[in-house]
Formats: structure tokens, sequence, C-alpha cells
């Protein structure tokens, strides 16, 4: 079969890596925004919520999806992309380090909660505690070498949709004929809404800095309320935001202050603020991600509500999502 794939972020790269293994063809349309939540994601992959010390639902489930989908990517594009480098949590207090240690001896924590490390000394800590099984994606290369292998492999179309039209027959795309629909819009999600139903997004903004700085030697991500992560030799990604109530387009002084805050607790280094950057993020009101298959159209099918997790959660919901097709269209 022939589907239309309508957007590439972290959600259409998956589905597009999904539809090629059951043997599909893809023409993907995508205009590479980089303000959308995917271009701007860092691409944290951890089993746990730091901030409260608690296993993310269906943390080993999704954690094993993505280190087998991602190796069969990487061994099949030839391009390394995930790196295993662990996240360090910073601890501040002689009552951090104690609890960091009773939690990596519960039973539900101890293949997430690890030794604690020697602090490096550009920071400002205790100790450093380990996050066993965490993971980062390098965002903007997976996603570019994505799109490259769309290009050459299947067919990309660096263009807006204007038209859609759904019968029995197949679905017409900008006045091409499909014999399915695969859509992974994100927040504007004109055409989900349009075929399926009304989405309940609550849009979180995210925002982060990159910085620079000659004194920091630090390889590993390191987290405290906000993420430090490396980008080259000089160069470090601080981020990013969580913020539902103000979706303006655009970085703001109010994310870029927040951040510096946020950092300047526990990094003792100087550095130059070199680009402030920011995008929204889909997110539903339930925090649940959204996927299916439409009734009446069984070839037509959707991803969506990522938010945060992209990272995570898209190699396991696209999967999911392709097998419940099986499914369906046996029905």
């Amino acid at each position: 079969m022939h589907f239309a794939l309508i957007g590439q972020g972290l959600a259409g790269s998956s589905l597009a890596i999904e539809a090629d293994k059951h043997g599909h063809d893809i023409t993907c349309f995508d205009l590479s925004n980089n303000n959308v939540a995917s271009r701007v994601a860092i691409g944290i992959i951890n089993p746990l919520v730091l901030k409260n010390r608690t296993v993310f639902d269906k943390s080993e489930i999704l954690i094993n999806h993505c280190l087998s989908y991602y190796a069969e990517v990487e061994k099949m594009l030839q391009e390394p992309f995930l790196s295993k480098n662990l996240i360090r949590e910073v601890l501040s207090s002689p009552s951090e380090v104690a609890n960091w240690m009773s939690l990596s001896k519960d039973a539900n924590l101890e293949k997430y909660i690890g030794s604690i490390e020697t602090p490096h000394k550009s920071l400002a800590a205790l100790g450093l505690g380990i996050v066993k099984n965490s993971l980062r994606l390098d965002v903007k290369n997976y996603l570019q070498i994505i799109r490259n292998w769309l290009s050459k492999q299947h067919n990309l179309q660096n263009e807006d949709v204007t038209n859609i039209s759904v019968s029995k027959n197949g679905v017409i795309v900008n006045g091409q004929k499909f014999d399915g629909l695969l859509l992974a819009e994100g927040l504007r999600a004109k055409w989900t809404q349009k075929i399926f139903q009304p989405l309940q997004f609550s849009p979180s903004k995210g925002e982060g800095l990159i910085i620079e700085t000659t004194n920091t030697h630090i390889d590993f991500p390191i987290h405290r309320n906000t993420f430090l992560l490396k980008e080259n030799e000089n160069r470090y990604t601080v981020g990013a935001t969580f913020n539902r109530k103000d979706l303006q387009t655009g970085p703001s002084k109010a994310g870029k202050d927040l951040l510096i805050q946020e950092l300047s607790y526990w990094f003792q280094d100087d550095f130059k603020i070199v680009n402030h950057w920011s995008g929204l993020r889909p997110t539903m009101k339930n925090r649940k991600i959204c996927f299916g298959w439409h009734k009446e159209f069984p070839n037509i099918g959707f991803l969506n509500g990522l938010g945060s997790r992209g990272a995570l959660t898209s190699p396991y919901y696209s999967s999911l999502l392709w097998s419940q097709h099986q499914n369906h269209k046996k029905r």
C-alpha cells in the first residue's frame, strides 16, 4: 500500500519507519518548521519523573522498545544518534543523598536509581545520583537522517497540505491519490481534527538556552529542575521549561530568567548565552497519548499528544498503532 504521511516530527518519523517495515510505500508531506515541538526537543529518554522520584508509566516497556527501535534504525541507516551517557541528578543536601540511597534499595526503583558519584568541580552539590537506563537521542540528527532516508527511499514533499479528500476508494492529498493516510501533525492537528474529532489539547511551552563555557568539561546529562546537556566542546543546552500559561510564539524574558535562575543554584562556571529557543508541545489535558484508526476508513490513522517525552514514547506507540492496523483490517 502507498500511504501519505503528514508530519515528520518524532511521531511521523517512527510511523514512517514502521510503515516501511510493514512493506508500505510512503509519501511524506512536511515543511520542516523549526518551531515545532520535535525540532526543539532535547531528546532525553528518562524512565523517572525526577521531580518526585517516581517511575514513569510503562517505563520498562517503553525503555526496552526504545533500545530495540533505535538500535535497529541506527543499523539500517548506518548513522549513530543515541547516546547512552546516563543522567546524573544533582543532590544538594545530606537528606537528599540519604533519600537517594534509600530509594536505590526500593524494589520498584532499583532498576532506575543507581549509585552516587562525587560531583564535578563545576557543580555545587554533595553528590550526583545516577539514573540507570537513561539515554539521550540526538533529535536534530535523527530527524534529518529520517528525512534524508524518506527523500531517497520513499518520497518527501516539502509542502503544506491544502486539500484532503477521503472516500472508500482511497485518499487524495494535494491532488495525489493514496491507499491510506497517516496523520502526525502535532499541535496543529488540522486534518486529524477534521477527519477524526477535536483533540483535547492542553499545550505546554518549552524554552531553552544554548550556553558557551570554556571551563566546563562534563559529558553526561545533568538535572536539577532543569537539564544541562553537552552539545559540543564548549556548548551546552539548558532546558527546557514547562509552561501552560504563556503560549505566545517565541522565547520570553521570563523563560530565559527562569532557566538562568534554576541553573545558578548548582552550576558554578561562567557562561554566555548564544541562543534562546522555544516551542509548543502537543500535550493533552489528560496527559494521555492519542492514536487510532478511523472506524469507517480503516487505512486512515493518527498519532498525537506525545508531549515532552516523544523520544521515549514515539517508537512504542507507532509500533502499537501498526499492530492495531492489522486487527482493524480483519474486522
